[in-house]
């Protein structure tokens, strides 16, 4: 092995170690199980924990089925419901491996301000992006977009997969 080789390989490795937490956005849309994917497989490389951070609001958010009709229900059982889906969305996309090191945040707030304050400390945020086109992204806001000019750490758009055919 040569002298750059070498050196290349201590600054993958000083690289590997230094990460202490990846951040990602999942809403359950097949972009987001993507970037979810991404997230995990590049923690893994970097030997860091993975948060997974999904934000509602009651707006957004169905209601509680174990809540009686007429009543209002409390932001308790949104949240546990938005707990419970995402947990379940995490499950079935990475299956049972890397769960001790995947933590899951459901946030109550809009998802960009969730996902830019659960990157507060992370050294990474990772997002699928929709694919919208400019006009689009720039009329309805972007997640992403908003993410790339606020976030506190270096961020990933992971792109849709590209169609068959």
């Amino acid at each position: 092995m040569g002298a750059g080789e070498g050196e290349r390989s201590e600054q993958r490795e000083a690289a590997r170690r230094t990460y202490r937490r990846i951040v990602v956005g999942v809403d359950g849309s097949a972009v987001s199980r993507d970037a979810l994917r991404w997230a995990a497989a590049e923690a893994e490389l970097r030997d860091c924990p993975v948060e997974v951070v999904y934000g509602w609001q009651v707006s957004t958010e169905p209601r509680p089925p174990d809540v009686d009709l007429g009543v209002a229900p409390p932001l308790e059982a949104y949240q546990r419901q938005a707990e419970q889906r995402i947990r379940g969305i995490v499950a079935e996309t990475l299956g049972p491996g890397p769960a001790g090191r995947v933590s899951v945040q459901a946030v109550h707030h809009t998802p960009g301000k969730a996902l830019i304050e659960r990157a507060r400390d992370a050294d990474l945020l990772v997002l699928g992006s929709r694919g919208r086109g400019r006009l689009a992204a720039w009329l309805l806001g972007s997640i992403s977009d908003a993410a790339v000019q606020r976030a506190p750490c270096s961020v990933v758009i992971v792109r849709p997969r590209p169609e068959p055919g």
